[in-house]
């Protein structure tokens, strides 16, 4: 219909003949329909390539997503550690992985133990003398810390 409208335009304005003007309507035809044949056929490949890309599209924005929360979360741990005191960052370091690292803190643990034990034993028995009149200084120091602080009240 506009081809129609647009040569009988022509026709006006260039002065043709009718039989040229007609013509070229039923060329332009033949071309359009073509055209829509060609369209028609290709419009299963174009919806498949659209489908294809719209998929993609969606494959990357999901890969995005994650992208962004990882780097999110990695954020936050490492504000985390920034924030954690020393004392935080040792607990952290002597907490066991899994059971066999628990397994060998609890054995190191029991040995320093018994080490200590056996240690302090020895030196009682061989040193008791020296053992005894430290623990007599102590009890003296005490009393005349007890009896300095009760002078100090009165």
């Amino acid at each position: 219909m506009l081809t129609l409208s647009f040569i009988s335009h022509v026709d006006v304005k260039g002065r043709t003949s009718a039989l040229q003007s007609e013509a070229s309507t039923n060329a332009e035809d033949l071309e359009e329909l073509c055209c829509r044949q060609v369209t028609a056929a290709d419009i299963g490949f174009e919806k498949m390539r659209w489908d294809f890309v719209l998929a993609k599209l969606k494959y990357e924005h999901g890969d995005n997503e994650k992208q962004r929360l990882h780097e999110e979360r990695m954020e936050q741990i490492h504000q985390q550690a920034v924030k954690r005191s020393f004392s935080q960052g040792l607990q952290d370091l002597l907490r066991p992985p899994n059971q066999y690292a628990l397994f060998l803190y609890c054995f190191i643990f029991i040995h320093v133990i018994y080490t200590v034990k056996d240690l302090a034993f020895y030196f009682f028995q061989n040193h008791y003398l020296f053992c005894f009149a430290i623990v007599f200084f102590f009890i003296l120091k005490k009393i005349f810390q007890d009896y300095k602080n009760k002078k100090k009240c009165f």
